[in-house]
């Protein structure tokens, strides 16, 4: 499978495996591997090389700046935001549509989360959190069978520079 990925530097990802220890999730799935998932590309073999060389053309036109994920919220075995992010939501727009232009119908409903545990019991009510987050500077395009394979990753780059005051 291929994604498009974002992920949590160290700092961010200790804080998540300390929410997971803290409600007695699985954590059997490596904190490397933390991540949000922005696009869900499919299957492999539905993106022959050339698509997938266009694809990450595409990727590299992509001019966003880096953006804040917070997330506020631990419901089953998922970090969310209860307000959503409509800096992630912009995001996985632009990135949907470059993937529809290269010929693939992308379906997903979005709502930026993490997930804590792939195993094991969820907590079963949902419970606001001292938030978690992190400046998205980079995205990620992975191989995901039995870990993630980077295949490519992209900058954030800020567009316009603070004036010194």
């Amino acid at each position: 499978m291929l994604y498009i990925m974002i992920k949590p530097p160290f700092v961010a990802q200790r804080q998540v495996c300390g929410q997971r220890a803290h409600y007695g999730l699985d954590d059997s799935y490596p904190s490397d591997r933390l991540h949000s998932t922005m696009l869900r590309l499919g299957d492999e073999a539905d993106w022959p090389a050339a698509r997938l060389d266009q694809l990450r053309r595409l990727l590299g036109t992509i001019a966003v700046e880096p953006f804040r994920v917070m997330f506020d919220l631990i419901a089953g075995n998922l970090l969310r935001n209860t307000k959503g992010i409509p800096q992630a939501t912009e995001f996985h727009r632009l990135l949907r549509q470059k993937a529809e232009m290269c010929g693939v119908r992308i379906e997903h409903n979005f709502w930026l989360h993490l997930t804590l545990a792939y195993r094991g019991t969820p907590i079963a009510a949902a419970r606001k959190i001292d938030p978690i987050g992190w400046t998205v500077e980079e995205f990620l395009l992975i191989r995901s069978d039995r870990g993630h394979e980077l295949l490519d990753r992209w900058p954030l780059r800020q567009r316009q520079y603070a004036l010194a005051l």
